[in-house]
């Protein structure tokens, strides 16, 4: 049996399809494409659990002002009873301290060119005060 020679052209293009028919498709191409895919999807979840931890951190930050919110109201109402001139007054009696009688003014030479005159105090009670409302 013998073979036919072919010319050298038809060599070579028999080769290439040869080769092009024993490959098959691109794989590369399609392993890119599946790549960016994985890639895009990966990403997508990366930045949703970002997104949660930051709702999670947002939560506890204003879970911490309504706190500190409730605190400060809290300090303002003690403050405004610590305030109260009859609770003062009433504390000031039980430790025995009284107002006083007169006002003595305390002069220091070399303060002052001359000596001024210190009108007396008005010294009225809360308990005077509020008896002096009352018709």
């Amino acid at each position: 049996m013998t073979s036919r020679a072919v010319p050298y052209s038809s060599r070579r293009a028999l080769r290439r399809a040869r080769s092009e028919a024993g490959r098959g498709p691109r794989l590369l191409p399609l392993a890119f494409f599946i790549l960016a895919v994985m890639t895009v999807f990966f990403l997508m979840i990366f930045l949703r659990i970002a997104l949660d931890r930051t709702a999670f951190e947002l939560d506890a930050v204003e879970t911490r002002i309504t706190k500190a919110e409730t605190r400060q109201l809290d300090l303002r109402l003690e403050l405004a009873k610590l305030q109260d001139p009859l609770r003062i007054d009433f504390e000031a009696r039980q430790m025995g301290l009284t107002y006083p009688d007169e006002r003595v003014a305390v002069v220091v030479e070399g303060l002052t060119s001359g000596r001024a005159e210190i009108a007396p105090p008005v010294v009225e009670l809360p308990v005077q005060a509020l008896e002096g409302e009352q018709p």
